[in-house]
């Protein structure tokens, strides 16, 4: 059963992150920003991407672990995949803001 439910808080945590980047990517292309962190990332060496994957698998697997039921593992990663939108479009904002100050 713990192998089931593992998979399910798992699985929505993937989901909801691949969900956020792609809003994160169209939103910033539709009102004419460059999304300056999937930039990054992208840059990186092929060895630096993978160790950030895997360690930001290991921290969504633990906090899968940890999580004391399903109904508040699905909670906690929605409101982490929100949080982590909400932080997305403020860094664009004030990049975009900074810039333009420049």
């Amino acid at each position: 059963m713990e192998l089931v439910v593992f998979s399910l808080l798992l699985g929505v945590a993937l989901l909801s992150f691949l969900i956020v980047l792609t809003f994160y990517v169209v939103w910033s292309r539709i009102v004419g920003l460059d999304p300056t962190v999937a930039q990054r990332f992208v840059s990186l060496t092929k060895i630096k991407r993978f160790v950030m994957a895997l360690l930001t698998g290991a921290l969504l697997g633990t906090g899968v672990v940890v999580a004391p039921s399903v109904r508040v593992g699905v909670a906690g990663i929605v409101m982490l995949a929100a949080s982590t939108f909400a932080a997305l479009l403020l860094f664009e904002l004030v990049q975009y803001r900074s810039a333009e100050k420049s």
